[in-house]
């Protein structure tokens, strides 16, 4: 028995691909607010907090760069592959855990926003 087949997700038009794209570095460098230090403060992060911090913020600014850069050149091709919907997943999957955040443009939410 064979299950239906599943529709092959579209890729995003140039726009939507910035916007994702910005919007992660955004979401990224809001994360380095606990490791950046006031002058004349006490720290309030252990150095290797502040490291492990750092680097995590690091690799998500990384990862963002290499999915977008890898995507960006497939955009507008009438028959992109599937490494080219799946890059287009990733970043997708990068963003998940700002799924509802505020700033997420109305055009990249999963599903149709809803006003209240």
């Amino acid at each position: 028995m064979t299950s239906p087949a599943i529709p092959e997700p579209s890729l995003p038009t140039q726009q939507q691909l910035r916007d994702l794209h910005n919007f992660i570095d955004g979401r990224a460098y809001a994360a380095l607010g606990p490791i950046i230090r006031i002058p004349g403060t006490p720290h309030p992060l252990r150095d290797e907090q502040r490291a492990v911090v750092s680097n995590a913020v690091n690799a998500v600014f990384a990862t963002s760069r290499h999915l977008y850069q890898a995507l960006w050149h497939h955009l507008g091709q009438d028959q992109p592959d599937a490494a080219a919907r799946a890059t287009w997943a990733a970043l997708q999957a990068l963003a998940t855990p700002w799924r509802d955040h505020p700033d997420l443009p109305i055009h990249l939410h999963p599903t149709p926003h809803q006003h209240p």
